[in-house]
Order: C-alpha cells, then structure tokens, then sequence
C-alpha cells in the first residue's frame, strides 16, 4: 500500500508543472467576449471565434488564427445543412427567446454562454415539412441550444435541452443529432479509431462516381482511390468506444473534433453503432461529421411522448475539440488525449437554469456480479459491461397490418435531359427502385388516398409543393440540372414524395422502450472487471433497472427489481447471481456470444461496402462447418446472405438460397429425445424466416424477424436479439450429425449477421 501511494505523489508531482502551466496559460489567455450583433452572437477567446445564428441556433462560423491561413472559416456551406447544427432548430417555434445565459462581464471574462431556445406553445416547432427520420408529426416540445466558450481553451461547448411541458399533446422526437458540414476547402482526413484514420476522397471524386444500389454508396472514378466504392456507413462506429473522432487538415494543420465527455445522454446503451464521419452524400460532399443522440441506424431508437407527460433532457454538454499545429495523426492523439481532460470535469460546473445535476447531486453505484452457471468453462467475466437504465417496458401489441390497396403513383420522367443518358439513366432506375425505364413507370404503396403525380428531379422547393399536397403540370416540372462535370444534380439527396397516409418506406411497428433503444431516459453503463466487480459512478437520482453482459453469456443479465438511486448516495449492491439461461445441455456452439460477429471472417475487416456481395467469392460452395474442427475467424462468414449469382457492379444483385452446413458429434449418452434447441444470437437480420433441416429431414423455419441493418450498412453489431427454434431431438443420433441452416434466395442484402449459434438438449 506504502508503494502504490509513493507512485501516485511522484505521479502527482511530475504532473503538477504541467498543470500549473495550464492554468497558467489559462489566466493568461485573453478574456472571453460576446457580442450581439443582431442576426448572430459572436463568441472569442483569442484563439477561437464563433458565430452563432439567433434564429436557428446553428453554429455558423469557427475561425482561429493558428491555422496555417489564418482564420480560414472552418464551416462548409457547399453541401447538406450548412455550418454546426442540432438536426431540430427552434425557428420556427411558436416563440422564440435569445439570451446570453452567461456574460463573461459577470465572471471575470473566464467564460461566455449563448441561447437560442424555440417554445412549442402545443405546436409543432418544426414546421410543416421535418426533414428527420421518424418524425413526420412533428415535434411538440420545446427546444433551447446553447454554446459555450471559455479562457484559453482550444474548443467549445454545445448543448440542447429537449423539454416536452404537461400540457403539451402526443409527440415524439425523430433522429437527433449535433453535426458539421466542414469545408472541404481545409479538411481532407478523417479520423474514427486506429483503423480509420487517413486521408478521404474530395467532394469532386464524390461528384463524378458512379451509383451503387444505396443513394448513400457510389464508386470513384476519379482521385487516389479510384475504383473504390465509397459508403458513408463505412465509417460507422461503436459510440462506446469512440468517445473523440473528427477531421484534420495535411494543409491547414487544424483538427475539428467531437469528444463526448459522458455517454448518459447517448441511446441504446453500450456497443450502439452510429454513423460518425463521411463525404456528404449531396452535390459536393461536404466533409460531415455526425454526433447522433438519438439514432435511426443498426436498429435506432424510440423516443415518444405520451399526451399530457412532463419530460426534459439535457444533451451534452458536447465539446468540440479544435486543436492547431500538427499533422492528423498527431491531432488526433492529442484528441484522444484531451478526452480524458473533459471526462474528469463531468459534470460541468457551469450547467446552470436547467435539469442537470452537479458533482455533489450524483450517486455512485458498485457491486460484484457472481457467474453461478455450472456448464460455463469458466466463472469470469471478460469485457463486463453494466448499466443502470430506464426500467424496460412491456411489449407493444404489434398493429394490425392493413389490407393492401393499390395506389398509382405516375412518376412523370423529366424532358429530355442535359445530363448524359448513363448518368440520367443510372439515377432514374435507382429513384424508381430499378424499373424499366418508360414513358412512365408506376409504382404500387400500401395507401387509400387519391393518386397524386410524383416528379423524379432534385428540385427541393418540388419536393415541397407535393408535400403539400399541390399537383405540378408538366409545364411546371422543374428542369433536370446536372453538374460542371455532367453528372445530374442532387441525385444523391433525393427522397421520393408520399401521398398522404401512406405507410412510409422502412415502416417499424412501435417498439416497447428497453435499454437497446431507449433514446428518451439516461443511461449509466461502465466497464466491470473479470472478477465480477463494478462501479458506477456520477448516476443522476432516479428508479432503474440494472444490467449487464459479458463476453461468454448467452442472453443479458436485467435484474427483476427496480432500484432508487437518491441524490449524492453512495450505494453498494452486493454480491448478485447471474443465473444464465439454458434450456438443456450444450451440445456444441458456434462463435462466441458477445454481440458481434467480429470473431468471424472478416470480422476485423468489414468495413467496405458490399461485403455481402462477396460472400459468394469468398465460399462459393457456402459454408460447410464442422464442429471441433473448422476455425470460425476462416470458416464461419460474417454474414449469411443470398448467394449472390447476378455478379453486377452495382450491387443491385439477386442470390440464390444459402445453405450453410454444420456438421458436429452428439456424444453417447445425450439426449435423443424430447426437445431440442437451436439459439441463435443475432446481431442484425432481414429476412424474417430460416429453413432448417436435421439429418437429411426438414425441421421447419425458425423465425428471425428484422433486426437492424447490420449488413447493408456494413456492420457487424446490430440491436442484438436472440431467436430460439425448438425441434424433435428424436431428429438427432448419437454420432455424426448434420444440421443444415438455410437463408431464402432474394436481395444479397437480407440474410443473418450471427452472433453466436448453440445447439442445447433437453435431459
């Protein structure tokens, strides 16, 4: 004990020059200014200046002098939602109130805080046309952004408060999400983990490339990845994990990068994938970077609000990490590096006015989890991962699926165009999910209403009259633009009109709120050791549920009792059982259970678009495992899909059925009859059935269900679920055995992104 405290003071006093400087740099930096210059704040620290919108709450301009042009603006304006954005803005709020939440005059100049905030007065605040995800009603809740900057820093802080009052009616809140659309002009290399950190394609590589079978997706012609296929999802990541990522400049020696501090306020607890970093997908290709709180991909989110409910969360606060005066690589360790800085201050002391409770308000949480599971090779715990969350809800009765009613949708192609026929073509198949080409093509909607023209162009300001109902004449159909380099314009932003009521595209029966995708409450998850042991800290006071998975344990361990947390409690939990389920003896298992595919082929590599279409190349006679013998990391793919037997360059592929082969030896002595059970563990799917066949004879289809979209998107963690297909076990022997698992033929998208499969017998 003596040796341990004698390291942490020659710790402590080797750091301490260095802290001293730091504060000292920091007394002798400049102080904070704002100034209201009408339409816009504007924020500076000698080192950063901002300027923030008052209607919108956007941040629309970040400028230093310590770049290598001084005071180059690092905001784009030539793709997507300029500049920094929340995804909902309050300018269009039934009233609208701006304010500086902190004058630096009353703090010495130490920091400055700006707000924009939009109330809903029962109203949608955001118009007739909300552009997120899941949020066509709109959303009734009232909305502040703030920023902050203080003294010598090297970034700034932004946060929203979300608050729906309790006389408010039914509303929900979409896809949400603090984003940049950088300038292209100064950043060129991205940065999401070791694996991810390099130089990216231009805005005009992304302008000439060829359409794949995702508006998100096209391969480059142009540039030093020629040839390659470009994907936004490719850049996708586990929040967890990720808590800096950004861009940099190899020119301009400037980084921009978000650094989330806490994850409490993030959805869908630990091993969330989301998008983080890419080319926009618009004409130019903006560098973007994206910071989703509550998110729509890899099986998103659910955030509803109940007529009548009081409701408030505080997202963030964020920092926005602008370090100077390095290459990328050396930018991005000193991210990583100031994580840690950020991470120690939370809570922030100088949240104030809203519901966000400081240091001395939290609770922390500790307890040993106790792995009681007498077919477990071992007791420990490996990659522990446990939470306190929102209690999970019961399951929603799933809607009745209305009958089918055929709705023409004439989709009057434009004249003819400017672009070349390949690339009017190439875009006019994929907005009409690969039709035939015509004079018209029409298209069949799950609908009642009246038939309305659709109009397969770019124009936004189109879109918007058919949003609202209004017909355009052929005289009035907006005219194809294309691009200086010939390629049509806005076809990569295009979303196609919906009449009335229809059900939208991608629709997903209402989901019970659990802890895989409650975006509404906060979460407190931490990293537990081997031994079981764990300690949550900085839990805000509440009632919650808790949780936990290890790599090794089938299933989640979510306790059946809720617990109180009061303000400032220290709370020790114990020693708890973790009682894993089983449904008989394990006969054999595949993979290990850990929510992801990664310990499979290509598991360390699947970020590239199409890796379902490779399948096919990489086992041509599909799968065929044995067990004990055949190695999943070369033998076992990461996904099951359709073979594909199109071979298009595109992607737009068909594939045959997919049989995979698992070939294994029930040993003397288990069971032969009663009930047999095959687990699956799921880490994303989209088919909704799996054939399966014991020895030779046909055991029936399990059902699957969608789950995420692991595959399209790249990915190989998904909302994880777990599907159990009972059988004969008469159907087995002692001995050689065959199981054969069957994917359908169709898209060589839909298929199975397994986590772990387990055969168990009943005694």
């Amino acid at each position: 004990m003596q040796k341990i405290y004698k390291l942490i003071l020659v710790v402590a006093v080797l750091a301490a020059p260095s802290f001293i400087c730091l504060k000292a740099n920091a007394q002798s930096a400049p102080p904070v200014t704002v100034t209201d210059d009408g339409p816009t704040y504007t924020l500076s620290n000698g080192y950063l200046t901002i300027k923030v919108n008052k209607r919108t709450g956007d941040l629309t301009s970040v400028k230093t002098p310590k770049t290598v042009t001084p005071d180059i603006e690092l905001m784009g304006y030539v793709s997507g939602h300029h500049a920094g954005y929340w995804e909902q803005s309050p300018a269009l709020a039934a009233r609208e109130v701006t304010a500086i939440t902190i004058d630096p005059k009353d703090v010495k100049g130490e920091r400055g805080e700006v707000s924009v905030k939009g109330y809903a007065d029962g109203a949608s605040i955001l118009g007739k046309n909300p552009t997120a995800a899941g949020q066509g009603g709109g959303m009734i809740a009232d909305l502040e952004i703030r920023y902050t900057l203080e003294r010598g820093a090297h970034g700034l802080y932004t946060y929203a408060i979300y608050t729906h009052q309790d006389s408010y009616p039914a509303s929900s809140v979409g896809e949400s999400r603090f984003g940049f659309k950088l300038s292209g002009q100064v950043f060129d290399w991205l940065s999401v983990d070791d694996q991810r950190n390099f130089l990216m394609p231009t805005g005009k590589d992304w302008d000439a490339g060829e359409d794949l079978n995702m508006k998100e997706s096209r391969r480059l012609t142009t540039g030093p990845y020629k040839g390659r296929a470009e994907h936004k999802y490719d850049y996708s990541a586990d929040q967890d994990k990720i808590p800096a990522f950004g861009w940099s400049s190899t020119h301009e020696k400037v980084g921009l990068y978000i650094i989330n501090p806490s994850f409490e306020y993030l959805s869908s607890g630990p091993l969330h994938v989301e998008l983080t970093g890419h080319i926009d997908d618009g004409d130019g290709g903006d560098p973007t970077l994206l910071d989703y709180w509550r998110g729509t991909h890899y099986g998103g989110s659910e955030l509803p609000l109940p007529a009548n409910e009081a409701w408030t969360k505080v997202v963030g606060p964020i920092f926005i990490y602008v370090p100077t005066g390095a290459d990328p690589k050396t930018l991005f360790i000193d991210a990583n590096k100031q994580v840690k800085t950020e991470q120690a201050r939370w809570p922030y002391n100088f949240v104030k006015g809203v519901d966000y409770p400081l240091a001395a308000e939290r609770a922390t949480v500790k307890g040993k989890f106790k792995l009681v599971d007498p077919q477990a090779p071992t007791t420990k715990l490996p990659n522990l991962l446990v939470g306190l969350a929102f209690p999970d809800q019961p399951e929603v009765p799933r809607r009745t699926r209305r009958p089918d009613t055929v709705v023409t949708a004439v989709v009057l192609l434009p004249p003819p165009p400017l672009s070349p026929p390949a690339a009017r073509d190439s875009a006019i198949r994929r907005l009409n999910a690969n039709q035939p080409l015509a004079n018209t093509v029409t298209t069949t909607m799950r609908d009642s209403t009246r038939r309305r023209p659709a109009v397969v162009t770019g124009d936004t300001s189109a879109m918007r009259r058919l949003a609202g109902n209004q017909t355009l004449s052929p005289a009035r159909m907006p005219r194809a633009d294309t691009l200086p380099n010939g390629k049509r314009a806005n076809r990569g932003t295009y979303v196609a009109p919906r009449p009335q009521g229809a059900r939208p595209q991608g629709f997903f029966q209402p989901q019970a709120i659990t802890w895989q995708n409650d975006a509404k409450h906060y979460e407190f998850w931490t990293t537990g050791n081997e031994d079981g042991t764990f300690t949550i800290p900085n839990v805000r006071a509440g009632t919650y549920q808790l949780h936990a998975i290890a790599d090794g344990v089938l299933g989640a361990y979510d306790a059946t009792a809720t617990v109180t947390i009061t303000p400032g409690q220290k709370l020790d939990l114990g020693t708890i059982d973790w009682k894993p389920t089983h449904y008989g003896q394990v006969i054999w298992q595949i993979g290990t259970p850990n929510r992801s595919a990664r310990e499979f082929y290509k598991g360390d590599d699947h970020w590239h678009w199409g890796m379902y279409i490779e399948y096919a190349k990489y086992f041509p006679n599909d799968v065929n495992f044995t067990v004990g013998k055949s190695d999943p990391a070369k033998d076992w793919y990461i996904y099951q899909v359709p073979h594909d037997i199109d071979n298009k360059p595109d992607g737009r592929d068909q594939g045959r059925a997919t049989p995979w082969t698992i070939n294994f030896t029930l040993p003397t002595g288990a069971p032969t009859t009663g009930k047999a059970t095959l687990r699956f563990g799921i880490a994303g799917s989209a088919i909704r059935q799996l054939g399966v066949s014991v020895n030779g004879k046909d055991a029936g289809n399990a059902d699957i269900g969608p789950s995420g979209t692991s595959m399209m998107r790249d990915g190989i963690e998904g909302t994880w679920v777990e599907r159990d297909f009972n059988f004969d076990a008469g159907l087995l022997k002692t001995g050689q055995n065959v199981i054969v698992l069957t994917v359908p033929a169709g898209a060589v998208g839909n298929g199975i992104c397994y986590d772990v499969v387990r055969l168990e017998v009943q005694k």
